[in-house]
């Protein structure tokens, strides 16, 4: 296959890492003398249809910035997929503006098991009728609970899940009614169960969201890390830059957790890391953390993972990262009575980029102005300008709003620093 010029392979894993297709890039890849290859994966709110359909736009805009700007190197590109759900209101392919509970169970039933899959279609049912019961908020409330199963490999990046699994029905599905920008003030007046069952839909669709962070987790470290060590020689090969949006950020960045010890540094296959409004903790790679000194992010030693410069862009039009990914993780915040700002604490990367000692911020630039990368720097992207769409989606503003020059550009000046 290829995309605009561009041989072009699909790799799969499953929810535990597993590899299910490589898509025969293993055996393929060393017959095309390539220079450098592009791995980009999607995020969590992704069907296999959407995410192939990003692949083409991206890697589109991928060849013509090697064509104009890079016209020496020979570079191939892949796209890595894991399972994703996405949401009807949120797929471009669909007419749907907000989902019904039912809707919402039919979009996470794929990527869940089989005995899950009961408690999804009954969630659903639950939301739909709104039961002016305290009981079956409590039969809601226990059933999402055992949704998430994945295991979260970052103490230190946000213990929403635990709170939200742990603390009491209506403190849980109050608190996400109190921070809903959507909620129907008129219509909850008199009425305590409608803004209640409003907070448990938001904490149903935000279930998917805490399995996918972890999921993302797992399949990095235990898929994609471990098949680029096998992948690229130590002594030869392409140069790997790996790129993931939103969960699937966190995914490409927890695979250089996933590299064997002895291919860091000058032996690492990857040679620059992009985070396209990266979904998880913008401490992950700080050492140590700037709210606390005594604790490292999960990421803090895998920066010698990547031969190359390590980039991550941001924007405030990002409702996903800048409004709900905090807003999720507060539910717990005992360990953060002291900090100013408990968004800050709590924030994404997506939201405002590498927070630590050594990142330096730049204005994501137009294709051919020239950066300043260095290897083995954190550099975060200013991406205001342009990741600006915010009416893309009402849940996650300007979240997917990627699909720039500008974005790739800067992928390609990494690959070239």
């Amino acid at each position: 296959m290829n995309i605009a010029g561009l041989p072009y392979w699909e790799i799969t894993f499953d929810a535990q890492g597993a590899l299910v297709n490589d898509g025969q890039l293993p055996a393929e890849l060393p017959g095309q003398n390539l220079t450098d290859l592009f791995l980009l994966c999607h995020g969590w709110n992704a069907t296999t249809a959407s995410a192939r359909e990003l692949y083409q736009a991206m890697f589109t805009l991928l060849a013509d910035q090697v064509r104009e700007h890079a016209p020496g190197r020979v570079v191939g590109a892949a796209g890595v997929f894991w399972p994703a759900a996405v949401f009807p209101e949120d797929d471009p392919a669909s007419a749907v503006t907000a989902s019904t509970g039912q809707q919402l169970a039919a979009a996470m039933a794929p990527v869940f098991a089989p005995p899950q899959r009961e408690a999804l279609t009954r969630i659903g049912e639950l939301l739909d009728t709104a039961p002016a019961d305290s009981g079956r908020l409590r039969e809601a409330h226990g059933l999402i609970r055992g949704l998430v199963t994945s295991p979260s490999l970052d103490a230190a990046e946000d213990s929403g899940e635990a709170a939200m699994l742990t603390q009491p029905t209506a403190a849980v599905f109050g608190h996400f009614a109190g921070m809903s920008r959507d909620r129907d003030d008129a219509q909850s007046l008199g009425d305590v169960f409608h803004p209640l069952w409003g907070g448990a839909r938001t904490v149903f669709r935000l279930t998917s969201y805490y399995e996918m962070k972890n999921r993302a987790g797992v399949v990095g470290r235990s898929g994609l890390g471990p098949l680029l060590a096998r992948l690229i020689s130590a002594g030869g090969g392409p140069r790997v830059h790996l790129l993931g949006h939103s969960f699937g950020a966190r995914l490409v960045a927890f695979a250089l957790s996933g590299l064997p010890g002895d291919r860091r540094g000058t032996a690492s296959p990857v040679k620059s890391l992009t985070l396209i409004q990266g979904a998880f903790s913008h401490f992950s790679f700080a050492q140590p953390m700037p709210i606390d000194a005594a604790r490292s992010g999960a990421l803090a030693g895998a920066r010698s993972g990547v031969d190359g410069p390590l980039l991550a862009t941001f924007s405030a039009a990002d409702r996903a990262v800048g409004w709900w990914y905090p807003t999720a993780s507060l539910l717990s915040h005992s360990d953060s009575e002291g900090a100013s700002d408990l968004t800050y604490r709590w924030g994404a990367m997506g939201h405002d980029g590498y927070q630590q000692q050594d990142a330096t911020e730049m204005i994501l630039k137009s294709p051919g102005k020239p950066y300043t990368f260095g290897k083995g720097l954190f550099h975060r992207l200013n991406s205001n300008a342009v990741i600006a769409d915010a009416h893309q989606s009402s849940f996650g503003g300007a979240h997917s709003d990627i699909r720039h020059p500008e974005v790739l550009w800067a992928a390609l000046a990494a690959a070239l620093a």
